[in-house]
């Protein structure tokens, strides 16, 4: 079984300086994961064409489609050399809310070839219970019900309109198959019920697809995906095709996958939980999450307007902070109890209103308490010392969740040892 990290550019700056809190340049200064760790910490990479939409844009050059001015995919992920295969999908959550997908099978099939994909899934439309339209919009949508919601209406589709996007997904996927060329062409399977997957990947297989991706999958119950499973067994129709599970990584399922053979899935779980995650967004050595400390930018507007409100120096707080995280990392600051209050007096400036004091200080004590972050040899962790732990910047942030990647490759490593994979079993949970 092979993990997948979808990508949107979710590099860091190769020359970074935690100290000063520098770096030089754009992507030509750029560090991917798999260029600070050795081997990779997954089997390949994920790209989604709505990335083109929202942070990237293909500029043609001679007719052809450019990354950053490079022609080719795996030139520009710089994978060549590590023998990475690089996925593509179409990005159907981009258009989830549209009436059918905004991006046509021509389109898609001509971006994966030339800019040198390995696979390429067809153009699908996810089967969504629920999609947020804006007002007026919802007239050209069969539904169940509707209600306002943030100056936009949800509305929950009828099966009518669910079956009407699953039928648009076989469409195009028999078209994909037919134009598909340069690229192992995977069939996007959707649904809304387990009938309608399998009915979907039958038909598929039917097709001739021999790699089928199950799509939308991502909000469904792990007990819903489990029978899914478990009934494309019982018809046998894991037996025609490999599989690869869309944006699904689910601990508890990960045993069943292996058991029937799921070739491949992806999940960007571990990495974005890194910044997007209030708390526990540090995962230990020790198989359990921890929460990284806050400390923004006194430059952040938010801190400083604050800040005018009191007489304080935010500049020299944060200064104190810092300087006294790095003390205790190295030993020469034995009791925290002082450099904790004032983190917690700093966070109380930047932090939401629902800003829940103990229950931080709690997380931070634990954190502290454990230095968990030495007992890590990754090459983040020992490069960054308690810098890994600091939440603050994008160059923090990310290299701790290509640590968090790292931390979860060696677990699913050892749950898959017999699959090929590459690093050391994770240590024993105490």
């Amino acid at each position: 079984m092979k993990f997948f990290l979808p990508y949107w550019e979710d590099w860091v700056h190769r020359d970074f300086d935690p100290i000063t809190d520098t770096y030089s340049g754009g992507y030509e200064n750029s560090l991917f994961a798999h260029e600070i760790f050795k081997p990779p910490p997954y089997d390949g990479i994920l790209l989604s064409l709505g990335m083109f939409e929202f942070k990237l844009k293909l500029l043609k050059v001679n007719g052809r489609p450019t990354i950053r001015g490079v022609e080719n995919v795996k030139e520009y992920l710089r994978v060549d050399s590590l023998g990475l295969p690089v996925m593509g999908d179409c990005g159907a959550f981009t258009y989830v809310n549209e009436k059918e997908p905004l991006l046509s099978v021509d389109e898609a099939v001509k971006t994966y070839s030339l800019l040198g994909f390995d696979y390429g899934i067809s153009v699908d439309h996810i089967c969504s219970d629920v999609i947020l339209v804006e007002k007026g919009k919802e007239g050209e949508f069969s539904y169940k019900s509707k209600k306002r919601s943030r100056g936009k209406v949800k509305i929950e589709l009828s099966e009518d309109e669910l079956e009407f996007r699953r039928q648009i997904s076989l469409e195009n996927g028999e078209e994909f198959l037919k134009k598909a060329k340069g690229f192992h062409p995977v069939g996007a399977a959707q649904g809304y019920s387990v009938e309608t997957y399998t009915d979907s990947v039958g038909n598929l297989i039917d097709m001739g697809y021999d790699f089928i991706a199950l799509g939308g999958l991502v909000p469904r119950r792990t007990e819903f995906i489990a029978e899914l499973l478990l009934t494309l067994k019982k018809k046998g129709l894991l037996k025609k095709a490999r599989f690869h599970l869309l944006g699904v990584l689910r601990r508890e399922l990960l045993p069943l996958m292996r058991d029937l053979s799921i070739y491949s899935f992806d999940s960007a779980s571990y990495l974005r939980k890194a910044w997007l995650k209030a708390a526990k967004n540090y995962l230990g050595v020790d198989g359990n999450w921890y929460s990284s400390i806050r400390v923004p930018d006194c430059k952040n507007p938010r801190l400083r307007n604050k800040a005018r409100e009191l007489p304080l120096n935010v500049e020299e707080m944060e200064r104190r902070i810092l300087k006294g995280l790095r003390a205790y990392d190295r030993g020469e600051l034995k009791d925290y109890g002082e450099l904790l209050e004032e983190i917690i007096a700093y966070d109380r400036l930047f932090l939401r209103n629902e800003f829940k004091e103990e229950r931080y200080r709690e997380l931070y004590r634990e954190l502290l308490e454990s230095k968990i972050w030495k007992k890590c040899s990754c090459p983040v962790c020992r490069e960054l010392g308690v810098d890994v732990v600091i939440f603050r910047g994008a160059d923090r942030n990310r290299r701790r969740g290509f640590h968090n990647v790292y931390i979860f490759y060696k677990e699913f490593c050892s749950l898959n040892s017999n699959s090929g994979n590459r690093l050391e079993k994770l240590p024993e949970k105490k």
